[in-house]
This record gives C-alpha cells, structure tokens and sequence, in this order.
C-alpha cells in the first residue's frame, strides 16, 4: 500500500466531534478558576491592570498640583474680594481696628496689614516674609497652622494701599486627599474595567482555542496510532489558526510515516524470521563446528571428554573386560607437511582417521585431539585375556603405519602411542587423557618401543617437572645459579675468547642439566629474567677481566624470546653503559631456529645489536631450517658448527662434506667458522686444514668458574 491512503476516510470516519472537545458554554466560576489557573493570562491581565494605573497615576501627579493651586487660588481671590469690598466701604471715613478684626472675622484672613502715605493699619497675626499673591501660591512658605503670608502691591482697586495679609489654608490638605481618593478610586474603576475586557477578550481569543489545542495535542500525544483523529477543521485566519493548520499538517505526515513504519515493521518481521532461520542454521552448524573436527569429521577433544565421561558413568561396576585410552601421534608429520605441502598432509590425516575410526564401535569414542594427534577408547570384553588389549593397540598402530596413497604417491607416517589404563590410571576422561599424552609424548623420545604404557615413572616426572619450575622462579633469589666460562681457541690453539654457560645446582634435585632446564625455562617464559640475570653478571665479570688486562671476546647465548623483545637491545645498551665495557668485547649466541620463528622481529633486533657495535654468532648452525636468502642479509660475524657434525669427523663421508660446506660458505659470506665439541687430536686436525678459524671443546678447554686469569694473558691473540 502507498503510505498516507485513506487519510481523509479516517479523518471523516473518526475525527474528534463535540462531545469531545471543551464546551462553549461554562459557568462563571469555571470561567474564573480557568482564568486563573493560566499563567498566561495573569501575566496578561497583570501587565494590563499594572499598565492602567502608571497611566493614571502619571496623570494624577500633575492634576494633583493643578488642583492644589486651584485650592490656594480660591482662598487668596477670596481674601482679596474681602480687601477690596473692606477698602471700599472704608473711603468716606478712617479705618478703625475694630473694622480690621471684622475683615478677618469674615475672611480667610487670620491677618492683615494696610499702608499709605506713612500710615500703617494692623490686625490679628503678624506677617513676615510675605509672598507676592500673584506669583505660585504652591510655593509660598506656609505657618505651623496652615497659612500663608501674601503681598498685594498698591494699586488703584486697593486704593493704593500696600495690602499685607496672611491666609488660612489649613482646609486644602484634606481637600487634597478627598481628591487623591476620587481620582483613585476611579482609576481603578477604570482599570477593572479594562482588565474584565481585557481577559474576557484574552479568553476568547486566546484562552479557550489554546486550551482546545493543548488537549488535543495532548490527547493526540497519548494515541500514537490514529493521528487522523484529532484532525480538525482550521476556523480562523490570523496566526492561531495558522498553529491549528500546521499542527493539523503535522498530524497528516506523521499519519503518512506511520504508515509507511507498518509497512517497514511488516517488512522487518518478515527479515527477523528469515535471519532467525538462518541464524538457528548457523548455530547448528557452529554446534558441529565446535564439537567435531572440521577436516576428519571426527570429534574433538571437549567432546570426547564429554563422551568418555558419560560412556565411565554409564558402565557397570560388574562388566569384568577393562578398557584403555589411546593416543596416538604421527612422527615427523611437520616435515611431511614441508615437504609433500599442507593439501597432502590434510589427505594423509583423513586416511589416518578413517583407519582409527574403523577400529571403534561407537563414532563418539575416536577423535582427533589437535594436530596430527588422535585419541581412541579400546575395549576389552569378558570373553577375551588382558594381552587382547595390547593386540588390539598394536593392530591400530599397525593400520595406522601402512602407507597411505595421495595422487598416485606413496606416504608412510610413523605412529607412536601412550596408553593410560582406566581405574588404573585414572577415573575421568581429563586424567586419562592427560597421562595418555604423557605415554605418548615418552614413546616418541623412545628409539625403539613406539607404545608406551602410563606408568607411576611418567608421574613423578611430571612432578619433578613442576619441582624445577618451582625452583626456577627462586633459582636466581637463592643465588642457585652459577656461571661457567668455556675457553674458545684458534687453529694455532690460543685462546681468542670464552662462552658464559649456565650452571644450576638446585637444594633438592642437585645439579640440574642446562638441556633439562633451559627448554623448561623457555616453554614457561621464565628465560627472559634468567637471560637477563646472566647477561648482567657476564657484564660485571667482563669488566673485571678487561680491568686485568682481557682483550678477548665473551659469548653470551640469547634465547629466541629475548631476541624477539623489542626493549632487549635497550638494556643490553644501557648494562654496557653501566659497568663501562665496550661492545666489542661481547658476543651474543643465536641459534638459526630462533632467528626464524619470526624473521621481521628478528632482523631489526639484529640491527640494533649491529648499531650497537655486537658481534654475533650463529649457534648451532645447520641443525634448523634456516632460509640462506635472509640468512645472506643478517648481519652475523661468526658461525658456530653444531657438535653433531664435528662428532663424526674424520671417519664420516657426510660430516666431511657438511662442515666443508658450510666453512666455505660462511667464508664466502665474510663470516669465521668456529667448530664447537671438538674433542679429539683427528678432530682439531681435520678442521684445522679445512679452515676453521676457532675451535671449542673438551680437548682445548673445559668448562670452569675461573675463566680469565693475569696468566692468561700469554693465551690470548
């Protein structure tokens, strides 16, 4: 539908009628209390009634003066009449002052002096400081009792007399208020007047249509969904009736986007549905997604566990068979995936799931755990011995070895497996697991017995394990850690240098083997602050020997998560700075598997090393999978032959080449070759007149806790 249709139906249909608006007709009273209960028409009728009076009392003020001179005019024209018509009477015979005291009997006057010719004539009260009686009477100084003192200049209507009189005014200030009250008194007739017209025109004209709208607009407000219905029709044609249209043109368009929302809501609801069936389809498949493996179809570890532990809790305590759980984990897979390249390893994995799928009753009792590692729970029924179990491992392993065929080539995989017994070695599927893995994990160290049962050794291994990282944490605070310094020669046998190795001697285990603890450091990060406390204390020692007289090098070896830090260089800087050793005499150790965890972090770490002024040395060299194009670019001095290679030689065809190989290269690259494990005379010898520069070994030199001493100085190049 086209939004706004039907506008005008609804409005004839269900506009507002008489019975709902306010009525025309109200009360008196109504009309008062809704007079006063506007604020808008008190603050009119207010400004009205206020505005009336400032009128009249700004024409009061000048009518008051007016009338009080009016006042004092009256009383002195009637002193002066009385003045006249006395001199008057006077004319024929001499004033006497008994016909004075009769003048002011019968005037205003209270008194009055006459003068002529040198002669004086007075009455009643004395006269000072008169004030002339044609001049502004409002103005003239008045007594304590009311009057006034006038000076009539001599002229002939006063028969040239110089008349002097004081008159009586104390009535004018009563009269005075009986007209300020009149006048009053009418200006608020006036203004009540005004102001009843006033809102009685307000009411009108603004009152009773602004409350019409207000409950309409209030009660259009509260029905949000028939806006139609308060529409009505515009009656007059000043602004009030152009609010009442714009609100009525309001109404209308928020009739159309009502409307026009239905139409949208209709429309949402209709989308709401579709994503809620997609989104339930998604959950689903999200639900398959965590629980299953995505490229076997088998399940995964939460599930499993799930599963086992459901299976433990549903078995019954009679059943005599026992049952295992299996897991197995292919060998060298990695290389497999490096050589043959993922989409092959991915081929190879789902044919291995498929054979250890084969091999179990219910599909939710296999898994693959992660990787190239599966887990599989092995049953053993009544009617069968114990040695069936391991039979039945061994056919898994068995099946799982054969050769797996990917685009017309074949794949063989080497399994090895852990086994942990339940009720033996565990009660819930975790720690079944968990010891299964550790079975596992031993028969790929075993050379020869690829399954390997969970047995109490495999636990006090795991603790010991957890013993030395504990210790780890403390070795440094408990001053446990020792440094060794093994000597390093050239082809001539004099020593160039030495390599700071670390020693731990822990309370309980005794002395711990770096190959045990270095990696346990590594895997728990812990490395970082031992590498630290090495390099700090192979600083303090070197100073000491260059103080002695020490010109030689001394090789420090840096772990993969140093190397990787970005603040390590920063602090290699600043211990420098802070015993004062130059560069030159530190050497650090990098084995070519640390440089290619992550090439970018490593290369700008190695300059930084550069720009500090480091040698550096590849430790272990040809034992990782190092890449030569970045290897060419790395800003290395010297590589260090792996003690494999040198072990062989010279009996060893293909350790001959190899450190052939790579002395030349290095060479090529400007790069010196140091051989370390070197400890035979045929060893030294052969390496010697290959071109090794430098030779380490238990032949030249053993460890020790003294390194360089005064004497040495005779050893050194």
């Amino acid at each position: 539908m086209k939004p706004g249709v039907g506008i005008e139906a609804e409005a004839n249909s269900s506009g507002l009628n008489s019975a709902d608006m306010p009525k025309n007709r109200r009360s008196l009273r109504h009309w008062v209390k809704q007079l006063a209960a506007c604020r808008l028409c008190r603050n009119l009728t207010l400004a009205a009634f206020l505005a009336i009076l400032a009128i009249e009392v700004a024409i009061l003020i000048p009518s008051y003066r007016n009338y009080e001179e009016n006042l004092l005019s009256e009383r002195v024209d009637v002193a002066s009449q009385a003045v006249i018509t006395f001199l008057k009477h006077t004319q024929s015979h001499p004033i006497d002052p008994e016909d004075l005291q009769t003048l002011i009997a019968n005037s205003p006057l209270v008194g009055v002096s006459l003068s002529r010719d040198g002669l004086m004539y007075k009455a009643g009260e004395a006269i000072e400081h008169p004030t002339p009686a044609d001049g502004i009477l409002r103005a003239a100084p008045r007594t304590a009792d009311g009057a006034i003192n006038l000076v009539w200049g001599a002229n002939p209507t006063l028969s040239d007399y110089d008349v002097r009189g004081r008159v009586d005014v104390s009535e004018v200030p009563s009269e005075l208020v009986a007209f300020v009250f009149r006048i009053l008194g009418l200006s608020l007739l006036i203004a009540v007047f005004v102001t009843a017209v006033t809102m009685f025109v307000v009411d009108r004209m603004m009152l009773s249509p602004l409350l019409k709208l207000r409950e309409r607009i209030a009660r259009a407000g509260s029905d949000n969904e028939h806006p139609l219905r308060y529409l009505t029709p515009v009656g007059r044609c000043d602004e009030f009736g152009e609010v009442e249209g714009a609100f009525n043109g309001m109404l209308k368009q928020n009739a159309s986007y009502l409307a026009r929302l239905h139409l949208l809501n209709r429309e949402l609801d209709q989308l709401l549905d579709e994503r809620t069936r997609t989104l339930r389809k998604t959950e689903q498949e999200l639900e398959i997604r965590t629980l299953y493996d995505q490229l076997t179809g088998l399940a995964n570890r939460s599930l499993f566990e799930e599963q086992l532990d459901r299976h433990f809790d549903q078995v019954n305590s009679g059943e005599s068979g026992k049952e295992a759980v299996l897991v197995l984990g292919l060998n060298d897979f990695q290389a497999l995936n490096g050589l043959a390249g993922h989409e092959t390893g991915d081929r190879v994995l789902q044919e291995i799931a498929r054979r250890i799928g084969g091999f179990s009753a219910d599909h939710g009792h296999v898994a693959r755990l992660g990787g190239d590692v599966f887990g599989l729970l092995v049953r053993e029924h009544h009617r069968h011995p114990f040695e069936n179990l391991q039979a039945g491992i061994s056919a898994i392993v068995e099946a799982c070895q054969r050769p797996v065929q990917v685009a017309g080539k074949s794949y063989e995989c080497e399994v090895s497996a852990g086994v942990a017994i339940t009720q033996l070695d565990g009660q819930d599927a975790r720690t079944l697991l968990s010891h299964a893995e550790i079975a596992m994990h031993r028969a790929k160290k075993s050379p020869s017995e690829r399954v390997q049962f969970f047995t109490s050794e495999f636990g006090e291994q795991v603790h010991r394990r957890q013993e030395m990282i504990s210790g780890l944490k403390l070795a440094i605070h408990n001053q446990q850690l020792e440094l060794y310094f093994q000597p390093q020669f050239d082809r001539a046998r004099e020593c160039t240098g030495y390599e700071v190795l670390l020693r731990w001697h822990h309370p309980v285990l005794g002395s711990v083997s770096p190959a045990e603890f270095i990696p346990l450091a590594e895997q728990t990060g812990l490395i970082v602050s031992i590498g630290d406390w090495v390099l700090e204390q192979a600083l303090a020692t070197l100073k000491l020997w260059v103080a002695q007289g020490f010109r030689g090098r001394l090789a420090v070896n840096v772990s993969a998560m140093q190397l990787h830090d970005e603040a390590f260089a920063d602090r290699i800087a600043a211990l420098l700075a802070h015993y004062g050793v130059a560069a030159r005499y530190l050497e650090l150790e990098i084995t070519e598997t640390a440089l290619m965890e992550n090439v970018e972090r490593a290369m700008a770490t190695l300059n930084r090393f550069r720009e500090l002024g480091l040698d550096l040395a590849v430790d272990d060299f040809g034992t990782g999978y190092s890449s030569l194009a970045y290897f060419k670019v790395m800003p290395v001095s010297r590589i260090k032959i792996d003690r494999s290679f040198v072990s062989g030689l010279p009996e060893n065809d293909q350790d001959e080449v190899l450190c052939r190989t790579i002395i030349n290269m290095a060479h090529s690259m400007g790069c010196e070759v140091i051989a370390e494990g070197v400890e035979t005379e045929a060893q030294a010898a052969w390496l010697a007149r290959a071109g090794c520069d430098e030779l380490q070994g238990f032949l030249l030199g053993k460890p020790g806790r003294e390194g360089f001493t005064v004497g040495g100085l005779l050893n050194l190049s």
